[in-house]
């Protein structure tokens, strides 16, 4: 099993790890990309924010594509942003309205609450990237925390939506960036997906995890993969 990491903490929890199949599937949650090729994927969480212009010009550079993992509460405020991301054929995924937590939320909620929260997030996060790109199709969902259960999936299936996580992360971290980019080159394999964050005053660290981690990659004879060439 992948073993993901918790935002508030270093609590570790696994994950199911081996997905056979080449194409993506509604409901599963994918912590691994549906290959056993030497490519990765790259995803970002809970931008946009300062550093997301920034962060899109060096993957221009290396013809990079990811999907960025959006607030529906921040892309209001960089709507330019946000259309460059898709124009530049960058997936924008849903990462719901306002990174709620539901880990917490389950301690004070019922389940049909959680329910019609999720709904409820869901549905702002696709008006407010449709009210900017109208023809924009999101078609992946990341938690806030990685929260997954059924239940998240099932609803998931019925936006379309592939709910997916990571394997490798932790720029969230209180450790030295040198720590960090470390910690990401050892957890490369075959099939990972790469979490970073550009929102929340994470992107400048995320740039330059970014500048170190992918010549690493690429010079391991990897390649970075494009979402799209799952479906």
């Amino acid at each position: 099993a992948i073993v993901g990491t918790k935002h508030d903490s270093e609590t570790s929890y696994e994950f199911p790890a081996d997905i056979s199949g080449v194409k993506w599937e509604l409901g599963k949650l994918y912590t691994n990309l549906p290959t056993k090729e030497h490519k990765v994927l790259l995803t970002i969480d809970d931008g946009p924010g300062n550093y997301t212009e920034e962060i899109l010009d060096f993957l221009k550079k290396y013809n990079i594509k990811a999907i960025f993992f959006v607030s529906g509460d921040t892309v209001k405020g960089y709507a330019n942003v946000l259309k460059r991301q898709y124009e530049e054929g960058h997936e924008i995924g849903s990462h719901t309205y306002c990174h709620r937590s539901f880990y917490k939320l389950e301690k004070t909620s019922s389940l049909e609450e959680m329910k019609q929260t999720l709904i409820s997030d869901l549905d702002k996060t696709e008006e407010n990237v449709k009210d900017i790109i109208p023809e924009a199709k999101i078609r992946f969902l990341r938690m806030p925390e990685g929260y997954y259960t059924d239940w998240v999936g099932e609803i998931a299936m019925k936006y379309g939506y592939v709910t997916m996580n990571w394997s490798v992360a932790g720029d969230w971290f209180d450790k030295p960036d040198e720590e960090i980019i470390k910690m990401f080159k050892s957890a490369i394999k075959p099939g990972a997906i790469i979490l970073l964050h550009n929102g929340r005053n994470r992107g400048k660290r995320a740039l330059k995890i970014l500048e170190e981690i992918v010549p690493y990659i690429l010079s391991q004879g990897y390649s970075f993969a494009d979402p799209k060439e799952f479906f």
